[in-house]
Parts: C-alpha cells; structure tokens; sequence
C-alpha cells in the first residue's frame, strides 16, 4: 500500500488542562505526537473508497496495531 501524502502540520492547540487540578493534559510530547500519527492514519484510512485487496487490509491494519501498541506503550510508560 502506497504511503498517503503527509499534509502540513497543523498549529498546536492551546493546552488541554484538566479542570479540576489544572495539570497539562497534554504534557506528554511523545503520546502526543504518537496519537496524531494514530488519528491521521484512521483518517486517510476511513477515505478511501475503493475496494481492499486481503493483502492491502492486511498491510492497513498491521500499521494500524504497530502504531496502537506505540500509543499505549507510551501511555503506561513510567515518567
């Protein structure tokens, strides 16, 4: 499967905090960046249209669980 074409980034949001300590919720760079690789690949997943070969959904959701595995290996990661 060919890898879709990157758009630009966007500007970072203003920091998500937590209502009720205050706290970044977004302070953690890594999980940030590997959760916009996650969304954008779910995105340009959800718009093709055309039919999948069983090698290319294969190929899609291995990238898919690779990157999932990266987002909660660094979710549960000791500060």
């Amino acid at each position: 499967m060919a890898e879709p074409s990157r758009r630009p980034a966007a500007p970072k949001p203003e920091p998500i905090t937590d209502r009720r300590s205050g706290n970044d919720r977004r302070a953690n760079e890594a999980l940030r960046s590997l959760v916009g690789e996650m969304l954008e690949r779910v995105r340009a997943l959800s718009r093709r249209t055309t039919a999948w070969s069983p090698e290319e959904r294969a190929q899609a959701e291995a990238e898919l669980e690779s990157i999932m595995a990266s987002v909660r290996r660094e979710a549960t990661r000791s500060p």
